[in-house]
């Protein structure tokens, strides 16, 4: 019995050396920084024996709906691929960018310094104003479409651009609010678009109730009808995350424009419209489809199409188009404009 029992805590001994000889798994956690199209982006990374097993990326002022998309979707991407060697995400280019460099940084951060990024010039578009001027402008446009429904009638739209803008003595732009309203006959299938059927007495319009692209019968003819669709309306910033485009919503693209007009003139803005944007009233890019077009974002300067492509990055829509007219609107605003004066004073 003796002997049994040597023998017993002579194995335990082996199998527990054994596993104190078994190298450990070796789980680094390390943090770094890369410059997004907003702001600071930061990661932490954790990577197990050489491998990457997770990655956090965080990036407040990053575009949401875009620059957003980026945070969420890339990390997974890297970690799948044990590598910073992905794909973008589409449609941003910067953000994607910041988070590979930062998830490089954390790796390698001698290879991969973090370079605090510079602070650009017009970023405050502070400008000094000993008067204020308020303009508000309304831009009304029809439009024949988009398209037609299954029953070959004709699909017609009205856009209302509202814009509200600041002014300084100088004519310069302190603040800019742009919203506008598009609405729709009931036969377009989009879903999220507010639609009018006409007037009561005009026997209803062609409906696509469930916007699958087929007419299912028409609008009632009737008062309540005309009213119901009235509290239905809403502007394209109300309709929020609902109206995507390429960049983002409509409201996130708006918001650049905005930004990027402030410290401008009208007559500015207008040449900055006439410079920098194609045909069709978008900002030009280097995949232009007519020649005069790819001749004008040729004769821009490195710079100019660096610019270009940042605005790109976060919005593409027509500033003059069927759907409405922005610049228009500006112009109206500044000549409308009034001056502030504080009561009691």
């Amino acid at each position: 019995m003796k002997k049994w029992t040597r023998l017993l805590a002579a194995a335990a001994l082996l199998i527990s050396a054994a596993a104190c000889s078994a190298p450990e798994a070796k789980t680094e956690t390390l943090e770094g920084k890369g410059n997004g199209f907003g702001g600071l982006i930061t990661v932490t990374v954790t990577r197990k024996d050489g491998k990457i097993t997770d990655v956090k990326a965080i990036g407040d002022q990053e575009t949401q709906g875009i620059g957003s998309q980026a945070i969420e979707q890339l990390p997974q991407a890297i970690v799948k691929a044990n590598s910073t060697d992905v794909d973008n995400v589409s449609g941003a280019t910067f953000s994607s960018q910041g988070i590979k460099d930062a998830v490089n940084n954390a790796l390698d951060p001698q290879a991969y310094p973090y370079v605090e990024k510079a602070e650009k010039e017009e970023k405050p578009k502070e400008v000094a104003a000993s008067d204020l001027y308020q303009g508000l402008a309304v831009v009304s446009n029809g439009r024949l479409g988009p398209g037609k429904d299954d029953k070959e009638v004709s699909v017609y739209s009205f856009n209302e651009v509202v814009l509200n803008a600041l002014f300084d003595k100088e004519g310069k732009i302190l603040d800019l609010n742009i919203d506008e309203l598009e609405v729709a006959t009931p036969n377009y299938d989009g879903a999220d678009m507010p639609q009018f059927s006409g007037f009561p007495g005009q026997g209803g319009y062609n409906n696509d109730e469930n916007h699958d692209g087929k007419v299912e019968g028409k609008t009632a003819d009737s008062e309540e009808q005309f009213l119901a669709e009235f509290d239905t309306w809403k502007t394209k910033r109300e309709r929020g995350d609902s109206y995507k485009l390429n960049s983002g919503t409509w409201a996130s693209e708006a918001d650049v424009f905005e930004k990027l007009f402030v410290g401008k003139t009208i007559a500015e803005v207008e040449d900055w419209f006439a410079k920098y944007t194609d045909a069709n009233g978008r900002p030009l890019q280097a995949e232009a489809k007519s020649d005069e077009d790819k001749a004008k974002f040729s004769a821009l300067t490195d710079d100019e199409k660096k610019m270009l492509e940042d605005v790109r990055t976060g919005a593409t829509i027509s500033l003059k188009d069927g759907h409405g007219d922005f610049i228009q609107a500006n112009k109206n605003a500044y000549e409308n404009r009034r001056p502030i004066t504080l009561k009691g004073e």
